[in-house]
């Protein structure tokens, strides 16, 4: 079984691409198109931006907690967290384009400043696990690279760096092998060069095969480019993720 740790070094290479990413994509998207419906269930592209945002806001929070020791949620409540997505999304356009580069250049300052001791931190994420706040820009990298794909305006499963796809699919599986009642089955590179678990799958279990950008596209819930095929029939049904 394949299973990419994501080092702290690659992970803010990967929040620099995924960044790139996502500016230019919302860059392509015209003022009133924000309006429209993104990939998310219920949200339109301007949810997304909110979310992106503000989730640069919450591991700032996280950031703060690791650099000064004292305990900083990301959000103050679940409640909280919704109600200002909605406002924010309720924003002129202008308004969520810059708070989106605003924040994230904020969060990166954060990240910068942020000594060897401090990035070993002991901190708490939104589901109430603690993580090395070395993890942060691993965190930050799955959002701006996976929501880029959710505003559905040109990115794709095929801009993902392959080792960041990879990186992807070791924490998914892990996380999806953690949840109650899951399917099992067997995540495996077209090539046959490796391959992730979910669950205990058994020697029945379906084998989804593909290119490892699609792989890491379609687990996560989102359109793939490159066709991924699983054995003995169709595609699993897997509850959403992200």
């Amino acid at each position: 079984m394949t299973d990419v740790a994501p080092g702290r070094r690659s992970s803010w290479e990967w929040v620099a691409a995924g960044t790139g990413l996502w500016e230019s994509t919302l860059a392509s998207v015209e003022d009133q198109a924000l309006r429209a419906p993104s990939l998310l269930p219920g949200w339109s592209r301007a949810h997304v931006v909110a979310h992106v945002a503000l989730n640069a806001r919450a591991l700032g929070h996280l950031v703060t907690w690791a650099r000064t020791g004292v305990e900083t949620p990301m959000y103050a409540s679940p409640q909280a967290r919704d109600a200002d997505i909605e406002e924010l999304a309720g924003a002129p356009a202008q308004v969520l384009r810059v708070r989106s580069r605003e924040e994230a250049q904020a969060l990166a300052q954060g990240m910068g400043q942020l000594g060897a001791e401090q990035w070993q931190v002991r901190v708490r994420v939104r589901q109430g696990t603690a993580i090395a706040a070395d993890t942060i820009p691993w965190l930050r990298a799955r959002e701006v690279f996976l929501h880029a794909l959710d505003l559905g305006a040109g990115a794709c499963d095929q801009d993902l760096p392959v080792a960041f796809a990879h990186a992807l699919l070791g924490d998914v599986s892990r996380q999806r092998s953690r949840v109650e009642g899951h399917p099992s089955l067997v995540l495996r590179e077209e090539d046959g060069r490796a391959r992730w678990e979910v669950g205990r799958p058994g020697p029945g279990a379906p084998q989804v095969v593909g290119d490892v950008r699609a792989l890491a596209a379609w687990v996560t819930g989102r359109p793939v480019t490159l066709p991924v095929a699983a054995t003995g029939g169709g595609l699993p049904q897997l509850p959403p993720w992200l």
